[in-house]
C-alpha cells in the first residue's frame, strides 16, 4: 500500500492550489517543460469552487472573443482529456441556449455572441418566437422573443477534472502534496526561493498562486494586492418526476433567466439551478453552505414558472459554492512581486471551463513571457493601477 506523497525539501517550481486551475496548470508544465512541478494543496484536490462547479463547457460569451476562443481551446481538449492526460472524465454534451427579449441587454450580449461563434465556425444557432416551442417543448417561453443556441456545448464535473490532472502530474515527475497549508514565502535579493509551510520549507525556483479565493491573502504575503472578492453562490438540485422524464429526453443548459440563474441537467437525471454573480460578499472560509428556505423556494419557483413540469419535483441536493470576482469579471494571469512569482486568479465564475487554456496560458508566461492562445496583456494587473474598475463592464451569463 503506498503512503501519501511528502512535500519534497526542493524543486524547481511550486503551485499553490490543488483546484481545477492549479492541477491544470501543474499538468501542462509538467508535460510541455523539462521542470520538476510541486502542487500543494491546504485541503484535498478540488475542495474549494471547483468541487462546486457546475462545470458547464459553452463558448458563448457575447462580445468577448478572447474567452470565445479560449473557451474553443479548452473544450478540445476536453475532447479529448483521457487520451491526452489518461484519465477518464464525466462528460455530456448538451446545447447551452440563452433566451431574450428583443431591446434589452441580453438580446444584445446573445446576438453579439452570436456572430462571434458564426465567425469562428463553432456550430450555433438562432431561433425565433415561432420556433422555440417545438425546439424547447418544456419551457413556457411567452415573455422571450429569440433564443441563441451554443450548439457544441457541454457539461462535465470539476473534481473528475481536477483529480485527472492531479493524477498525471503524480504519475510523471511531479508530486502532489495535499493536507499541507502555505504560510508564507521566502525571497532573497528580490527573487522566490522557497515557500513556507505547516509541514516545512520547500526551495523552489519558481512560485505560481492559484489558490482561487484564498489567493489575495497569499498575495498579501509577497506584497501584492489583487482586487479578488469572494461571493457565495447558492445551488438546488431538483428530483424530476417519472412523468417528466416520459416526456423529456433533453434539458440543455439555460441562461438568460431572470434573476441570473442558469439551468442544466445533472448527472444521475437530475436538474440543477443555481445562482450566477448573486453579489453576496462571503469569506470562503465561513459561509454558510446550506442555502436558506427562501432560496430554495425561490430558486425552485422560477424552474416551476419557466418549466411547469418540475413543479412537482423533490430535492435531491443543495448546497453553496464560492466564485473569485475581479472588478471587471475578467482573469488574472500574471506575473507579480518578487521575480518568478505568478499568479492565476480572479476567475469569476468562469474557471472550470477555461482551465486547460489557463494552464497552457501560464506555462507559456513563465516559459516565455507571450502565448499564441491569447494576449496575455488582457488578463495583467497593472489594468487596476490606473482604473479600479480595469477593462470595466463583466462577462456575463
Amino acid at each position: 500500500m503506498s503512503s501519501a506523497p511528502e512535500l519534497p525539501a526542493e524543486t524547481d517550481v511550486v503551485v499553490v492550489g490543488g483546484g481545477v486551475i492549479g492541477t491544470s496548470i501543474a499538468y501542462f508544465l509538467s508535460t510541455e517543460t523539462d521542470r520538476e512541478v510541486t502542487v500543494v494543496e491546504k485541503d484535498s484536490i478540488g475542495a474549494g469552487s471547483t468541487g462546486d462547479s457546475s462545470a458547464i463547457i459553452r463558448h458563448h460569451y457575447g462580445a468577448k472573443k478572447v474567452y470565445t476562443q479560449m473557451a474553443q481551446w479548452s473544450h478540445e481538449f476536453y475532447r479529448h482529456f483521457e487520451e491526452k492526460v489518461g484519465e477518464p472524465i464525466a462528460y455530456a454534451e448538451s446545447r447551452r441556449v440563452t433566451f431574450s427579449e428583443e431591446g434589452t441587454e441580453t438580446a444584445d450580449y446573445a446576438e453579439s455572441g452570436r456572430e462571434i461563434l458564426d465567425d469562428l465556425d463553432i456550430p450555433v444557432s438562432r431561433y425565433e418566437e415561432s420556433d422555440m416551442s417545438a425546439q424547447f417543448p418544456m419551457f413556457a417561453l411567452d415573455e422571450f422573443d429569440f433564443a441563441v443556441s451554443d450548439d457544441t456545448a457541454a457539461y462535465s464535473d470539476g473534481t473528475d477534472v481536477a483529480s485527472g490532472f492531479a493524477r498525471a502530474v503524480q504519475g510523471g515527475s511531479g508530486t502532489v502534496v495535499t493536507g499541507v497549508a502555505v504560510e508564507g514565502f521566502e525571497v532573497e535579493d528580490g527573487e522566490v526561493v522557497g515557500v513556507d509551510t505547516d509541514d516545512g520549507v520547500v526551495e523552489c525556483d519558481e512560485v505560481v498562486i492559484a489558490a482561487g479565493p484564498w489567493t489575495p491573502r497569499l498575495t498579501e504575503l509577497v506584497g501584492v494586492e489583487v482586487p479578488v472578492t469572494s461571493s457565495r453562490e447558492r445551488v438546488l438540485i431538483l428530483d424530476p418526476t417519472i412523468d417528466y422524464h416520459k416526456q423529456y429526453s433533453e434539458l440543455p443548459p439555460i441562461a438568460g433567466l431572470p434573476g441570473g440563474y442558469y439551468i442544466r441537467s445533472e448527472f444521475g437525471e437530475g436538474v440543477l439551478i443555481a445562482t450566477h454573480h448573486s453579489g453576496e460578499q462571503c469569506d470562503p472560509d465561513r459561509y454558510q453552505n446550506t442555502p436558506d428556505e427562501e432560496t430554495l423556494l425561490e430558486l425552485h419557483g422560477t424552474l416551476s414558472e419557466y418549466i411547469p413540469d418540475l413543479t412537482d419535483a423533490g430535492v435531491q441536493g443543495r448546497y453553496s459554492g464560492v466564485y473569485s470576482n475581479t472588478p471587471d469579471h475578467d482573469f488574472i494571469i500574471d506575473h507579480c512581486g518578487p521575480d518568478d512569482c505568478y499568479v492565476a486568479c480572479g476567475f469569476s465564475g468562469h474557471g472550470f471551463k477555461q482551465a486547460p487554456a489557463v494552464g497552457k496560458l501560464v506555462t507559456d508566461l513563465v516559459v516565455k513571457g507571450e502565448s499564441e492562445i491569447a494576449d496575455l496583456e488582457h488578463f495583467s494587473l497593472a489594468r487596476f493601477e490606473d482604473n479600479e474598475h480595469g477593462h470595466g463592464g463583466e462577462i456575463q451569463f
